[in-house]
């Protein structure tokens, strides 16, 4: 009779295991210790997106834009991995335009290219197939939003 091979919690925890590589990378000149993952867990990339689209809709919904912000959400892809995938200083809670703003803090400090280029890059290619079916249908309301943007500051050097 063959031996019963069940998935217990043990066992399952066990196989969870491989989903936990991380190594640990140093940034800028005051070599400031950053833990990033090796290995993309679906779950994680699939709150990666999640989170992507929510930020969009946050920007669809409202009234006041301008180029910064619009520009801003360029970047949201490689803040959401750092936020995602490694042990970087994030708020627990941010609206799009605090995590513009502290996105712009990584970059300007060389951060985020340092911890992007960390990242196995088949993790990353992974991860941006996802985003790039959610970055289709973001694009056209990212589109929409420029163009009323635009038409919004006609109006008022108009009436001005």
């Amino acid at each position: 009779m063959a031996k019963s091979n069940k998935l217990t919690m043990a066992k399952l925890n066990a196989v969870d295991s491989k989903n936990n590589q991380r190594k640990t990378i140093y940034v800028t000149s005051e070599n400031y210790e950053v833990n990033v993952h090796t290995y993309f867990r679906e779950s994680l990339m699939e709150d990666a997106v999640t989170e992507y689209i929510a930020l969009v809709e946050e920007l669809r919904t409202q009234t006041e834009l301008d180029d910064v912000l619009i520009r801003g959400t360029l970047s949201l892809f490689n803040v959401l991995v750092m936020k995602k995938f490694t042990d970087l200083p994030f708020p627990k809670q941010m609206d799009l335009g605090s995590l513009i703003s502290i996105s712009r803090k990584f970059m300007d400090n060389g951060i985020t290219n340092e911890v992007i280029n960390s990242f196995p890059k088949e993790e990353l290619d992974k991860l941006e197939q996802r985003f790039k079916a959610a970055q289709q249908q973001a694009a056209k309301v990212i589109a929409e939003m420029a163009v009323a943007s635009v038409a919004q500051a006609q109006e008022i050097s108009d009436a001005g």
